[in-house]
């Protein structure tokens, strides 16, 4: 047992620190080595976020993340200001084999290390995203000896290998296929609980996973995000950024990742680019490569003021851009909730979106917002035209996106499954 007698949960990242999506800055949180070099973390990891909420709504468990990093030469410990304690931990290259294929990704030696000493100690192993290289080796390695619970949360939408044998492959992808179905198995088999963010995942879990499943996802906070108070207020907002008033506003959000589809998206509006009225902002961030490739790929739209790649912002500046936004665009290709679509929804947004992620099935659930397909690009260049013509989607209702994503609920369902495991575990 802990020094404090409450059950510590320790949630394992399975990557480390996005150094290379921020290279210009210090981390949130940071330490500078005896050589000069920084290493540090970013607050707004989703277990940090969701430990956060946690610890607010209860007081019977300790929380911890753990997060393998390349630069560390030592382990680095920080708690925050919200109980959560944050750890980073010495990491190497490793060759890993999913199925018929190897490649390089991330192992922590000291992770490992770790929990297996804490096999007698009153803890929960909360992993995730799935499946990454970390977790199945952990799995492997601590699953046939643990003593505690493990719970795996898993992110975007978790894919079944046999859901894949039902395409088009070539006899070797198809054996590739199967061991990877029946390794995913061996190693689920330690899991006590899965959660999946959306019905999509569920299904797709219980081929691999005979066990307990739960629908669960992130959260975002709905006395922040709440919709523009005022007509007033969002021309101020809008005249603080510089657009007019004339303008139909659509705004996407993101990393800048090939899922999020934001290059097409500015293909999209590129058709319409004779029209005066619109403007599309895109805020987020990746690697120099993709921010460079959305930069040039928008650039006669920049010119024309049509088009704006926004830094990646927090807080009150990103709510600023909710604020000054007509309708949110979310058109990736899957997604697990998101909470970018999650914040839209609290601020009364209207949303255009591909049919991915719990958010669409809330969509679909109460008719509102407006689809589009995830790969026939012309239906969404239609879409948006339509949209300009003053055709603006139907908004969720703000008390119905409150009881499915604020994070006071989303950390009572969690906290729930903590409460059941620690009946049968403690």
């Amino acid at each position: 047992m802990n020094n404090t007698n409450k059950p510590k949960i320790i949630n394992i990242m399975p990557h480390g620190p996005a150094y290379s999506y921020s290279p210009d800055e210090k981390p949130d949180v940071w330490w500078e080595k005896s050589n000069g070099n920084l290493l540090g973390f970013w607050t707004r990891e989703w277990p940090n976020l969701l430990g956060a909420a946690v610890l607010k709504q209860t007081d019977q468990y300790e929380w911890e993340v753990w997060q393998p990093d390349y630069r560390a030469d030592k382990i680095y410990s920080r708690r925050l200001k919200t109980g959560v304690v944050y750890k980073l931990f010495p990491a190497q290259e490793k060759m890993y084999r999913s199925g018929l294929k190897t490649w390089k990704d991330i192992h922590s030696g000291e992770i490992i290390s770790r929990l297996s000493s804490l096999r007698k100690e009153c803890i929960y192993l909360q992993l995730h995203g799935f499946p990454s290289a970390l977790n199945i080796e952990l799995l492997s390695l601590l699953g046939p000896k643990k003593r505690y619970p493990i719970f795996l949360v898993t992110h975007c939408l978790f894919l079944s290998p046999l859901k894949e044998l039902f395409g088009l492959h070539r006899p070797l992808t198809y054996l590739d296929l199967l061991v990877r179905q029946k390794r995913y198995y061996r190693s689920l088999q330690y899991v006590d609980v899965v959660g999946g963010q959306n019905q999509a995942s569920l299904n797709n879990i219980q081929m691999v996973y005979s066990g307990r499943v739960e629908k669960l996802h992130m959260g975002c906070d709905f006395d922040f995000w709440i919709p523009i108070p005022s007509d007033e207020i969002k021309k101020n907002v809008r005249k603080k950024l510089s657009i007019s008033d004339n303008r139909t506003v659509f705004l996407a959000t993101g990393n800048f990742v090939s899922l999020k589809q934001f290059d097409k998206l500015i293909k999209a509006f590129q058709k319409l680019s004779d029209r005066e009225e619109f403007l599309l902002i895109i805020a987020g961030h990746g690697n120099k490569q993709s921010t460079d490739y959305l930069s040039s790929l928008a650039g006669k739209l920049i010119l024309q003021n049509k088009v704006i790649i926004h830094p990646y912002i927090t807080g009150e500046p990103l709510r600023n851009l909710y604020w000054a936004s007509d309708v949110y665009i979310s058109v990736a290709t899957n997604e697990g909730g998101p909470v970018s679509v999650m914040k839209a929804m609290a601020c009364g947004l209207p949303l255009l979106s591909t049919p991915t992620g719990d958010t669409g099935d809330m969509m679909k659930k109460h008719g509102v917002g407006r689809f589009v397909p995830i790969k026939h690009y012309d239906e969404w260049t239609n879409a948006i035209s339509e949209i300009l013509g003053k055709e603006l989607p139907k908004p969720l209702d703000i008390e119905i996106a409150r009881a499915a994503y604020d994070w006071p609920n989303i950390a009572e369902r969690f906290i729930n499954i903590y409460d059941d495991l620690r009946n049968i575990y403690y």
